[in-house]
């Protein structure tokens, strides 16, 4: 590899680098000067350009909420929550990339594990062929971790939002009443309540 291209391949490394950077700190699109010769100047304002739109992919707030109520009985069969994710306006185009997912179940409650994603489109169709989820629960139940890629609106198969439908269960010796004390975080995005209630096991 001649150094010319060595040194251009560095300096749109550089700008992809800063581009990135000032995106993800909310400063101002730079802009950064060209001469017009496809060399290291350029190349460092290519790279700026690519860096600047990825940061700001990445720092776009994604919107995450619990879809519907869930209840289950100390020693009951379990039940699933439904952990939904969009963008702001369902519409902007979005891959933020591998994001870590942190859930906490709400007290009272533990995950069992299970988690399947899938895409729901507003009209209510879902899509699927989504990779399988390896998430990974803490020893007392109550925390659930993976990481995923986020990706949203970026072509025809991944429209509007991600719902991840985690298997739940109530803890035996729980006390009944609905607890509103769990979380879901996943990357940077506002963390969003979860809610469950414990209920009497009519048996």
């Amino acid at each position: 590899m001649s150094t010319d291209v060595q040194t251009q391949k560095e300096a749109y490394k550089r700008g992809e680098e800063q581009g990135r950077a000032d995106a993800l700190a909310g400063k101002p699109y730079a802009d950064p000067p060209r001469d017009g010769s496809r060399g290291e100047q350029d190349q460092y304002a290519n790279g700026y350009d690519w860096g600047y739109e990825q940061g700001k992919a990445q720092k776009l707030d994604l919107v995450v909420w619990q879809e519907g109520g869930v209840e289950d009985a100390p020693g009951g069969l379990g039940t699933t929550i439904n952990i939904c994710v969009r963008t702001p306006n369902w519409s902007e185009t979005v891959d933020a990339g591998a994001c870590k997912h942190v859930f906490t179940a709400p007290t009272g409650f533990r995950w069992n594990g299970t988690v399947g994603a899938q895409y729901k489109r507003m009209n209510e169709t879902t899509g699927g062929n989504l990779p399988p989820v390896q998430a990974k629960v803490s020893d007392d139940g109550r925390t659930l971790t993976f990481t995923y890629h986020v990706h949203l609106n970026t072509g025809s198969d991944d429209k509007d939002c991600i719902v991840y439908t985690c298997g739940l269960e109530a803890v035996d010796g729980a006390r009944t009443g609905r607890r509103t004390d769990g979380v879901a975080q996943i990357g940077t995005a506002p963390p969003a309540k979860l809610k469950a209630e414990v209920i009497e096991d009519e048996d």
